[in-house]
């Protein structure tokens, strides 16, 4: 099955001022996604801006693809606020089922901090959040972001210990090269069978050192990679994730675009 391309770094396609989700989901419609991935950049008025998200995308005809939090059990542990970032988590999965998404992208964290004594806390967390992800069937989807859980063998750990069909991956294909340590494409073929959400970002190297670039313009393997989770069964979104800070954004973000569906049509 062919994998749609959906975007995550959308609100670069709109100023800042003024700025809001429904404008971001009108230029990721207009640029040519299929899909966004939502959850940041909401105002007060949650109700309302979600009410408005589902009509803007359905009148775009485009998809809210998966839905993401910006949570940090690592170092909510450490300062004894645990229980709080976990009801963040909650409520996330609750409004990822809202939008009728199948996943949520959620972080390890714990920056800073001892992998023994942390990512057993870490695991916890995760399982404290199944019952609500059952209920809500929407997937959390951790991701190869950084701190205690960089790599494959990281999410793996958290996989294995929650052990539940609610816990997967979210394959961040240049996170494992950095800072994961780990080429993307050992990355991407040791979790593929869990993999639930992928993002895809790439980068060259000015005088050694790495700069994000459009996703194709760079070194990152995606072809191998995508192979890699088609030959696991992955027919999901590849969510475009843009971190350039360099030239025009919406350019940037075409580029990227026109070179993934290339790229993937390949595979």
């Amino acid at each position: 099955m062919k994998m749609a391309i959906t975007v995550y770094g959308a609100h670069l396609l709109v100023p800042e001022e003024g700025r809001t989700v429904a404008k971001i989901i009108q230029s990721a419609a207009h640029v040519g996604f299929d899909g966004i991935d939502l959850g940041y950049y909401w105002g007060e008025n949650k109700a309302a801006e979600f009410a408005e998200a589902k009509k803007v995308a359905d009148g775009e005809g485009i998809a809210i693809a998966n839905y993401i939090v910006g949570n940090n059990f690592g170092n909510a542990a450490a300062e004894d606020r645990l229980q709080a970032e976990i009801e963040k988590v909650k409520v996330a999965l609750e409004e990822a089922a809202f939008f009728g998404c199948k996943a949520l992208r959620v972080f390890g964290g714990g920056y800073g901090l001892d992998w023994a004594t942390y990512s057993p806390k870490i695991a916890e967390a995760l399982a404290a959040c199944v019952e609500t992800a059952e209920k809500c069937n929407v997937v959390m989807a951790i991701e190869d972001h950084g701190a205690l859980c960089k790599n494959s063998a990281e999410q793996l750990f958290y996989i294995s210990e929650v052990n539940s069909p609610y816990l997967r991956a979210t394959a961040d294909i240049g996170n494992y090269w950095l800072p994961g340590g780990e080429l993307p494409i050992v990355g991407v073929s040791s979790i593929a069978e869990y993999v639930e959400m992928v993002h895809v970002k790439d980068y060259v190297f000015i005088n050694n050192k790495p700069i994000a670039c459009p996703s194709g313009e760079g070194v990152v393997d995606f072809k191998n990679c995508f192979r890699a989770l088609k030959d696991a069964g992955f027919d999901g979104y590849l969510s475009l994730e843009y971190e350039c800070n360099i030239g025009d954004a919406k350019q940037g973000i075409t580029t990227s675009l026109v070179n993934m569906r290339k790229i993937e049509a390949s595979c």
